[in-house]
């Protein structure tokens, strides 16, 4: 019977031990309880005092006064589920309608003690301390329903011999239900993916082109408002300022009144100041935009990752995140061209090209701020398109014993969360990623233009060829990692290649030659990003994780402002983009070499990947 028990015991699981009164549902249910060491409920504790006293009369209980008693049953099984406990529970529910009022909502076994009248008023009239007489042992008789779908057990067997027999049967239906549990889990998350991500990755989109459309306004706006390369470096960069300011304070907010309302009012004041920006007359207006559009798009990230976790529980899958953050890369391909075209609009209705791209391209921000509101809901328990049985798969997931014990581990320690060298090793790595990815994209556009003086359409098509490159090995790096349930090389592999490619684009002077090594030092720093976030979101524990995912979203973005100045400045001193393309392959290297150093790789392979 060990065996069994090791069997039934990795899975979440109700089992219902239904029967007249005297079938032995409180004896055989203690001793099936503590064979398998779960949680025993007596149907009978929950009675009201009322109902006590009729039974104790011998009156029958009415519908009326079962009906409290079964929901009071059901709310207590669906906290134990809830907190991932198996439960052994006895109770009479003779009625089809009883159980399901009982069940409701929960993944369930049922048990059926089944006995003759004859045996069981014989063993009544043999138990002297029993409160339930004959007659209503005949009034239970008379409303049974037998149920169809349930597990029959003969009670002329001993106590033990019956629990036997329920123990084998649940062993068996824990092995099938366990890969049917995987495939309908798998299903469940797919349908989700498909629910969600598709509008935040068209969010994302919008996003990312709002906070990195300034590459292709430095174009003209750098000679008509005459912006040395510091200047233009340093108000690209200065949006991470503000990100940085703002993330933790804004996932705060975020929490406080829920992703459908916040995500929804950022992205209305981002497009905003987006559009706003084609005000800018001096470097003085261009920072403070730039500055402020920071701020609006600080908790959109990180949000979203917290977001999501409540979706895909325990740990976001790599290939989740990198899906949804080939939004950044695609926005580049969309936005290249478009962009690119915009500025041909150079003198229409008196304005400039760059001041038609960024009226033009906050437009989409704004409504589908408003959308967000329709369409997104405040987690799984909001969704009317869920069922009540898929969102106590999401529950159990969510509170399965390796979340349980990770959050028991930590809670000690939870006051200082933030003093994990694991932790400031990710904020580093993040740092660094980020460094590359908008170094490069907020200068690629003024880097492709300065080797090949090709028209501004043409740079906008050329540079949407390393963004498409990118998007195609995040999704396959992400996909591989989850398939292997490895996290580390991954990354590390990715920075050390991105490192070689932005040494070999800092040697080019060939327009071919530096589409293709700064198309490979993007897609290396971009594919880093998906399984990063993956295993950071596994390390992280629930108490912690819209603290620690904002902390090293936020420093890491720092990187992001980072990037785009310092090579600016040193193009500024060198005269050319080759020290600073070195200089950001070295910090690649090292982001590389300090990822194989975080020790809790919280990658386990899960059957119900999407």
């Amino acid at each position: 019977m060990e065996c069994a028990k090791l069997a039934v015991s990795t899975k979440e699981m109700i089992v219902l031990l239904m029967g007249v009164t005297g079938a032995g549902k409180t004896t055989i249910g203690r001793r099936l309880a503590e064979r398998l060491g779960w949680v025993f409920l007596e149907a009978g504790d929950f009675h009201s005092a009322a109902n006590k006293q009729k039974m104790h009369r011998g009156v029958p209980l009415t519908d009326a006064d079962r009906e409290p008693w079964l929901d009071a049953i059901h709310a207590t099984l669906v906290a134990q589920a809830a907190a991932g406990k198996n439960v052994v529970v006895g109770c009479s529910a003779l009625k089809e309608t009883y159980r399901k009022r009982l069940t409701s909502g929960l993944d369930l076994k049922l048990v059926y003690l089944k006995g003759s009248p004859e045996l069981i008023a014989g063993r009544l009239r043999s138990r002297s301390g029993h409160f339930a007489g004959e007659s209503i042992l005949a009034d239970q008789f008379a409303v049974l329903e037998e149920p169809h779908d349930g597990f029959v057990v003969n009670v002329s067997s001993g106590s033990e011999a019956i629990v036997d027999q329920i123990v084998q049967e649940i062993a068996q239906e824990g092995s099938h239900a366990t890969t049917a549990g995987d495939q309908t889990g798998k299903h469940l998350l797919t349908r989700i993916a498909w629910r969600l991500l598709p509008f935040l990755f068209l969010l994302y989109v919008v996003a990312y082109l709002d906070r990195i459309n300034v590459g292709f306004a430095a174009l003209q706006m750098k000679d008509q408002l005459g912006f040395s390369d510091s200047v233009y470096g340093f108000g690209a960069g200065i949006f991470f300022v503000s990100y940085f300011l703002f993330q933790v304070p804004s996932n705060m907010v975020l929490e406080r009144v829920g992703a459908r309302l916040w995500i929804g009012v950022l992205m209305i004041l981002w497009g905003i100041i987006s559009a706003s920006m084609f005000l800018v007359h001096s470097p003085g207006s261009f920072y403070t935009l730039r500055f402020l559009l920071g701020a609006t798009e600080a908790g959109f990230f990180p949000g979203v990752l917290f977001y999501l976790r409540a979706w895909f529980p325990p740990a976001l899958p790599a290939s989740v995140i990198a899906l949804f953050m080939t939004a950044g890369p695609i926005s580049g391909v969309i936005g290249g061209p478009i962009s690119g075209a915009l500025l041909n609009l150079e003198g229409r209705r008196g304005l400039a090209g760059w001041q038609w791209m960024f009226l033009m391209e906050g437009i989409p921000a704004i409504l589908l701020g408003v959308i967000a509101w329709f369409y997104l809901v405040d987690g799984p328990e909001n969704a009317g398109w869920l069922t009540p049985e898929e969102k106590n798969w999401l529950r159990q997931r969510k509170a399965s014993p390796k979340n349980r014990t990770a959050a028991t581990q930590t809670t000690a320690s939870s006051v200082v969360w933030w003093a994990s060298a694991d932790l400031w090793r990710l904020v580093l790595v993040d740092f660094i990623l980020n460094t590359c990815t908008y170094g490069v994209s907020l200068w690629l556009p003024s880097a492709l233009k300065n080797i090949s003086g090709l028209p501004n359409l043409l740079v906008g098509f050329a540079s949407a060829v390393p963004n498409l490159l990118a998007v195609i090995l995040m999704v396959l790096v992400g996909m591989h990692s989850d398939r292997t349930g490895e996290r580390r090389w991954h990354i590390a592999f990715s920075a050390f290649a991105g490192s070689a490619a932005l040494f070999a684009a800092g040697y080019s002077n060939s327009v071919v030659f530096s589409v293709v090594a700064f198309g490979l030092a993007l897609a290396a720093s971009s594919s880093m990003a998906g399984t990063f976030w993956s295993l950071a979101s596994a390390t992280l524990t629930e108490s912690n994780a819209a603290r620690a995912i904002a902390l090293i979203n936020a420093i890491g973005n720092l990187g992001s402002g980072f990037g785009p100045y310092w090579i600016g400045y040193l193009r500024d001193v060198t005269h050319s983009f080759r020290a600073g393309l070195w200089s950001v392959a070295l910090a690649m290297a090292l982001a590389g070499f300090t990822i194989l150093t975080v020790r809790h790789d919280g990658s386990a392979k899960s059957p119900t990947h999407v």
